[in-house]
């Protein structure tokens, strides 16, 4: 791009100086020979004055009269009723000749060599030359810094897409100080942010996942256990654990891709509670540990099934995992708000980690630290809040948008 720039501007000056510097030069050598034979033509006039003025008196002239009028290699001729006197001698080569007509019939020719002519003209072309040489320079220099200057916002944008290719999707472009340039910057650096939010996305996505199956999975594996008895019962419990599970993937592959789990529509909180419950139950079994679930009846909110049924997944396996004791599900209602409360009699959570724990990555070392952030999240997405209401012993309500079904 320098190159170019920099070509492209010497030929733009040494178009302007053919333009420009060629007709000058013809122009001033022009002029500089009108003045020559301007200069000429006044001395023919002052020796035709002094000729009149011999005649008028009745004198005769000679060669030697104008001996006078006669300039270096110039040479000055008189005709006069059909006398012919000259005086000096020019050299040979080109010449100019200045005419005058005196008052008494006397024509006077003053001759010079047009060397003179030659050389100012020489000289006038030399200037122009030097001076189209000196403009031409100029102009390449200053397109030189120019190039320079077009060449950083471009050398900018190159290592931000360097950066952003090797992974780095901090990278920004900024202000680069041409209006051009800074709308490419910001479409990059809007690239950058979608491609940044995009990777997030997809890993989070993955740990979302290996997050939630993880649950399912138990469950399964503890209902396959039994299968050894042949009890047809745990045959159909393992069943609908393997279709909760494919419900999580299905759910989880629409949170990643629309950003959603899809249109809200009437659930029964109580229900679900319950249902969740009755899965859950060979787990703490297993675990030694006891489940209770209290609700007031039907109630009705209008959530995803989706995002509902995994925050509470991820409430009862974190009760199962951090907390101690038995383990309480309460669903109550209150004016326009369904809440779903998960607690148990573990030692609880220290008082300034009430809001750290719903950080992502925040874990006490047993846990990936990404439950409890993805169950606030889901909350948010169907409107609702997931907060610590007690923190010795652990109460967690999941607080939803409903109203009683009738």
């Amino acid at each position: 791009m320098r190159r170019r720039l920099v070509a492209t501007t010497v030929l733009i000056a040494l178009a302007a100086v053919l333009v420009l510097g060629v007709p000058l030069g013809v122009v001033e050598s022009r002029r500089v020979r009108a003045d020559e034979n301007a200069r000429l033509e006044r001395e023919a006039d002052e020796v035709a004055a002094a000729i009149d003025d011999r005649i008028e008196r009745d004198r005769r002239f000679a060669a030697a009269d104008l001996a006078p009028f006669v300039r270096p290699g110039q040479r000055v001729s008189v005709s006069y009723r059909g006398r012919r006197i000259a005086a000096g001698r020019v050299a040979a080569g080109e010449t100019l000749s200045g005419r005058s007509g005196g008052g008494r019939g006397a024509m006077v020719t003053v001759t010079a060599a047009a060397g003179d002519v030659t050389r100012r003209r020489r000289e006038v072309w030399l200037l122009i030359a030097l001076l189209a040489l000196a403009g031409t320079a100029a102009a390449a220099g200053l397109a030189l810094l120019q190039a320079r200057r077009f060449a950083r916002p471009l050398q900018r944008l190159t290592r931000t897409s360097t950066r952003l290719g090797a992974g780095d999707f901090s990278a920004r472009a900024g202000s680069l100080g041409f209006p051009e340039f800074d709308r490419v910057g910001e479409a990059l650096d809007a690239s950058a942010a979608q491609i940044a939010q995009l990777v997030g996305r997809q890993r989070e996505f993955a740990a979302n996942v290996s997050h939630q199956l993880r649950s399912p999975l138990t469950a399964l594996r503890l209902r396959l256990e039994t299968l050894e008895s042949g009890d047809g019962e745990d045959v159909r419990a393992a069943l609908a654990v393997a279709d909760r599970l494919e419900r999580t993937v299905t759910d989880l592959l629409a949170l990643a891709g629309a950003g959603d789990l899809g249109e809200p529509r009437d659930l029964d909180l109580a229900d679900l509670a319950r249902r969740h419950a009755d899965e859950w139950s060979p787990v703490f079994a297993r675990a030694g540990r006891d489940l209770a679930v209290s609700v007031q009846g039907p109630l009705a909110a209008r959530v995803s099934a989706g995002g509902v049924a995994q925050a509470l997944d991820v409430l009862l396996d974190n009760a199962l995992r951090h907390g101690g004791g038995a383990i309480r599900v309460r669903v109550g209602a209150e004016p326009g708000w369904g809440t779903v409360v998960v607690e148990d009699d573990g030692p609880g959570v220290a008082h300034e980690d009430r809001e750290r724990i719903f950080e992502r990555g925040a874990t006490s070392g047993a846990g990936t630290g990404i439950g409890l952030h993805l169950a606030r999240a889901l909350a948010m997405a169907d409107g609702g809040t997931l907060r610590l209401t007690a923190h010795a012993p652990v109460r967690l309500e999941l607080r939803l948008r409903a109203f009683a079904m009738s």
